[in-house]
């Protein structure tokens, strides 16, 4: 008989019915942007060449015996930074030390960027050159300075910038170098001593590898126009005596050279020969 009053279980049902269509598309809506923001996210660290541990890539590199270039900075009528040396002088020692450890090792064929350290080449053709021997690493090694009076020191380099071809593999032989350098006693000046630069006209803009953002400007030319995975290495200051006197005299571009050589030999899975007994 009805009485007028409503169905206590039917109220229970419309109590206990689900989410309307508006909060389950808005619930979509939610999943799909945090989807596309991870996605996102993962590329640019794909991009870089590596994940919040450093590990996430690994260059392909073959077999041996691997092309490896070395180009000292500067030469010939170009003396580069001047201080407590000329730059010219710690490039040349040590890329030739480093060519007579890559020489001695089975695993590689050393290459060079011009035939004496005397000739004077601009970036340019010394790339040119470097291109017509099909390297596949090319490590570039200069010298820092600081004006008068600045007591700047320490290791930085500088690897392909984010979005060229050659940015992942030339960032990981960049973190071979600087963890190196760093063990070695080396202040890592910048994160980790491997930093970006970017000219703006006739100006450079220097930038932390922190900053992964794709940029049109050029950076350094051989890092630009060199058809292999490159970093340009700043040594040491010139400026400064404790930093000439520990990797720019003559026995600390010796060191110095082993220490590139091992990080070439990370960089392609080799053993490093045994430095020779004196």
């Amino acid at each position: 008989m009805a009485t007028g009053r409503s169905n206590p279980k039917h109220t229970r049902r419309r109590k206990q019915r689900g989410p309307s269509a508006a909060t389950v598309i808005s619930l979509l809506v939610c999943v799909v942007c945090f989807g596309a923001a991870f996605l996102l996210w993962n590329a640019a660290l794909s991009g870089t060449g590596r994940n919040e541990t450093g590990e996430s890539f690994r260059p392909v590199v073959g077999d041996p015996p691997y092309r490896v270039c070395i180009d000292a900075g500067h030469g010939g009528s170009d003396p580069g930074a001047r201080g407590v040396v000329e730059e010219k002088e710690i490039t040349a020692q040590t890329s030739e030390a480093l060519l007579a450890l890559l020489e001695a090792d089975p695993n590689y064929i050393p290459l060079r960027s011009r035939e004496r350290y005397d000739i004077t080449a601009k970036p340019s053709e010394r790339a040119e050159s470097i291109n017509a021997q099909s390297p596949q690493l090319l490590l570039s090694i200069h010298g820092n300075s600081a004006p008068e009076g600045s007591a700047a020191s320490g290791f930085e380099c500088y690897p392909s910038v984010p979005g060229r071809t050659w940015h992942q593999e030339s960032y990981y032989f960049a973190q071979q170098l600087a963890q190196g350098m760093g063990a070695a006693g080396a202040r890592l000046r910048g994160h980790g001593g491997i930093r970006y630069i970017y000219y703006q006209g006739e100006a450079k803009q220097l930038v932390e590898s922190t900053y992964t953002e794709v940029r049109g400007e050029r950076s350094f030319t051989l890092l630009e126009d060199v058809n292999c995975p490159t970093v340009l290495a700043e040594q040491c200051f010139v400026t400064s005596e404790e930093d000439v006197a520990r990797f720019g005299s003559e026995d600390g571009c010796k060191a110095v050279a082993r220490i590139y050589y091992e990080a070439i030999c990370a960089y392609f899975g080799t053993q490093p020969l045994d430095t020779p007994q004196s």
